[in-house]
């Protein structure tokens, strides 16, 4: 029986297995677009609270992980909604860059070898758009096929490709100089 159908009946056994497989990837979702390595801590419980009180809406076919992160995904923007309200001025918004940077840095302080590749990959995508990052991450960090990333942004999975495509060239470009 699907875990998620279990979660639905009340198995909190199998809300756990759920959070074993998927943790990873929806942190790594949220990190690579929110920047903060403790707003993604967050976002990720919140996802696994969200999959415990949505279990019964779930409906398969579409997908386990894309569902997963979907939610994943709808939560971050809320927080980004949230977070740009929030900031009212130029110099709020530097200072929240100045705190972000860091909790970057005490994050890779503690975090190792895990930390370092997290930071490099968000200082490799740092340039590109919302939209971009998550397309990205859909693929790399989520390792979704193209449908499934296509159901989550609402888009043909080939569009999805092509696009990855393009980002990733002009990433290339970027660091090679070419």
């Amino acid at each position: 029986m699907n875990l998620i159908r279990k979660i639905a009946r009340g198995n909190v056994g199998a809300l756990e297995q759920l959070y074993e497989r998927y943790k990873t990837g929806v942190y790594r979702l949220a990190l690579s677009l929110t920047g903060d390595p403790y707003l993604a801590e967050d976002i990720t419980q919140d996802t696994f609270l969200r999959i415990q009180e949505n279990a019964s809406s779930y409906r398969p076919g579409g997908g386990e992980a894309a569902w997963i992160l979907t939610i994943a995904r709808n939560l971050t923007y809320d927080c980004l909604r949230r977070r740009r309200r929030e900031i009212c001025s130029d110099d709020a918004a530097r200072e929240y860059g100045g705190l972000a940077a860091g909790a970057f840095s005490s994050f890779a302080a503690s975090g190792g070898e895990a930390a370092a590749g997290n930071l490099y990959f968000l200082d490799l995508i740092s340039g590109l758009s919302l939209e971009e990052k998550e397309l990205v991450c859909l693929r790399i960090l989520g390792g979704l096929p193209w449908r499934e990333i296509g159901r989550i942004t609402c888009q043909s999975g080939e569009a999805c490709r092509k696009r990855y495509e393009r980002i990733l060239k002009r990433l290339r470009e970027q660091f090679t100089g070419q």
